[in-house]
């Protein structure tokens, strides 16, 4: 697979097209100066992407959002910097849904989840909702490895870097 990346000053979700798209070179200048930007990885041919990133290190926050084939946000990941270590990142929040059909709606209701929210002192919780928001809900403690289950910071010249054609990166 091919992948074609492309920059931008923000996603627009509604539209689900970047805000003013920019060079790779004036992402990389945003990214030192801890101004918000995105990477969108697309497939050419596909109307919608892949997965966006989204990356404010100002605020402390690196992002990603996974779309379907129909263009449904399916995956969102939330990591944030650690205040006391801030070159790791806590990959705070995650959830997941599963679409049972194409004609499921995004965030529809009736579709299966799975979150887990993670802390830095190692708690955690999972949730699952087989039967979305209506049905009811498996909690259980999230297993978070490792002393705080943190990443090293993906700065834009190791995303970029590890993206070579026909991969994938996660």
């Amino acid at each position: 697979m091919v992948v074609e990346v492309g920059y931008a000053q923000a996603w627009d979700p509604e539209a689900c097209a970047p805000w003013r798209p920019t060079s790779a070179q004036e992402a990389r200048e945003r990214d030192a100066a801890g101004l918000a930007y995105v990477v969108v990885y697309r497939e050419p041919g596909r109307e919608t992407p892949l997965e966006v990133r989204s990356v404010s290190w100002r605020d402390h926050y690196v992002g990603l959002w996974v779309h379907d084939a129909q263009g449904r946000r399916t995956y969102d990941l939330d990591k944030r910097l650690l205040d006391d270590d801030p070159s790791r990142l806590l990959r705070r929040y995650t959830v997941g849904w599963y679409c049972t059909g194409p004609e499921m709606a995004e965030f529809d209701k009736a579709c299966p989840r799975i979150t887990v929210d993670l802390f830095p002192d190692r708690r955690g919780r999972r949730t699952e909702k087989r039967q979305g928001q209506s049905g009811g809900s498996y909690i259980t403690p999230a297993r978070t490895p490792g002393r705080r289950a943190p990443d090293g910071p993906p700065r834009l010249r190791g995303v970029a870097a590890a993206l070579r054609p026909g991969t994938r990166a996660h």
